[in-house]
């Protein structure tokens, strides 16, 4: 049985991916957040990126729709930014109670799902 350790090591490893994505998603959330503007950004969460697509929850409506509202400026300013990867739709969804120490969770969740 190889360690925790050995699995990491190798960077083709499922393990070794997920965490990768885990961190891209954290320095994605960091850029994202530094984007949209307070108080909204207290509110929304980045907890994917499939290919070109960017889930993003909201902890209500009102936030969602918001940030609706404002994702064709956003993307225009992300195309601008070379710091951001390349976002074609952004995919907003709503959970109410999603607080930041919650969203961890979630990006694991999501990140398990998307690799088996």
């Amino acid at each position: 049985m190889k360690s925790f350790s050995q699995l990491m090591e190798n960077p083709s490893g499922v393990l070794s991916r997920l965490y990768q994505h885990g961190q891209m998603l954290k320095r994605l959330d960091k850029l994202f957040k530094a984007s949209v503007p307070i108080p909204l950004n207290q509110h929304c969460h980045v907890v994917n990126l499939r290919e070109t697509i960017l889930v993003v929850h909201t902890d209500s409506s009102i936030w969602a729709t918001r940030l609706r509202y404002m994702t064709p400026s956003l993307m225009q300013q992300w195309q601008r930014d070379r710091a951001m990867p390349t976002i074609d739709q952004v995919l907003v969804r709503v959970r109410p109670g999603v607080r930041d120490n919650d969203c961890e969770r979630l990006r694991a969740k999501f990140l398990i799902t998307d690799n088996l």
